[in-house]
């Protein structure tokens, strides 16, 4: 559920149990810190994110926020974006330790920046309206659960429409098998990249190495300045996708978004182009 309070963007809901500030308006501040904290009591909820330019820090910080990652030059390739975190319990604020012992033997690891070419029968493009139909059950398939209604082709259509997210499809012999979205902010020149989907007959054939490169093509001649992803700690192969690429590590968002039925660790990355 994503509404509109005073003039910031928050997002919140009871799946991951957390109230998300996603766009902070200057006139909120420094207000929006107590109404945060308002907000989640009275909602229940036991984690507070809040991503805002690096200026506005100190005073979260000193209202009991850490700072669990960052994004060079995310707003205009000017100004940092903090990922700041508030737990309501301790259980919420500790990290998986044994995915998280994974994921640093995969940064131990040396980066493959070689792609191979497209398995035959396979082809890629940006995906438009008339598309939705099909999406719609390759995202049933692929998530039990996901932290925003993908399964609703209305939805969909309205993100095309009025949040100018962009899809990108896999396809098999004319079939769409894979899915990925670009979420833009053409005004601050950022884009995240995420909802990679690609149904399990297909998988291991690099699809989603694939559809990164459309998609940082696609938004490289747009003129877009930073890339980034919020990527699940327990996959794995999500991780390596974007470390082969070049994308940066910058943190770990602990315990943070509901996705198949569990609250799960998400890890950041960004690319600068």
């Amino acid at each position: 559920m994503v509404e509109k309070e005073l003039k910031s963007v928050l997002s919140h809901g009871n799946g991951s149990k957390r109230v998300y500030l996603m766009e902070l308006h200057p006139n909120d501040f420094p207000q929006i810190i107590e109404y945060l904290d308002q907000f989640a009591l009275q909602n229940k909820y036991d984690k507070i994110f809040a991503k805002v330019p690096s200026k506005y820090g100190p005073a979260f910080i000193n209202n009991g926020y850490v700072n669990e990652a960052s994004i060079p030059g995310f707003y205009n390739n000017k100004e940092d974006a903090l990922f700041l975190m508030k737990y309501g319990s301790e259980e919420r604020s500790r990290p998986e330790i044994e995915a998280m012992n994974a994921f640093q033997e995969l940064l131990l690891q040396k980066a493959n920046t070689t792609l191979a070419a497209l398995g035959k029968g396979y082809g890629m493009r940006p995906l438009k309206e008339s598309d939705t139909p099909a999406m719609v059950p390759l995202f049933k398939e692929v998530f039990a659960t996901y932290p925003f209604p993908v399964y609703d082709p209305n939805f969909l259509l309205k993100s095309m429409r009025e949040e100018d997210t962009r899809y990108f499809g896999a396809f098999y012999k004319g079939e769409l098998i894979g899915i990925s979205s670009a979420e833009c902010n053409v005004e601050k020149q950022n884009a995240e990249m995420t909802d990679f989907a690609v149904i399990p007959s297909h998988r291991g054939k690099k699809l989603a190495n694939h559809l990164l490169l459309l998609m940082e093509t696609t938004l490289a001649a747009e003129g877009f300045k930073t890339l980034y992803t919020i990527a699940r700690l327990h996959s794995l192969p999500m991780n390596k996708t974007f470390y082969n690429h070049k994308y940066r590590y910058s943190g770990t968002l602990i315990r943070n978004t509901q996705i198949s039925g569990k609250i799960e660790s998400m890890n950041v990355w960004y690319k600068k182009i």
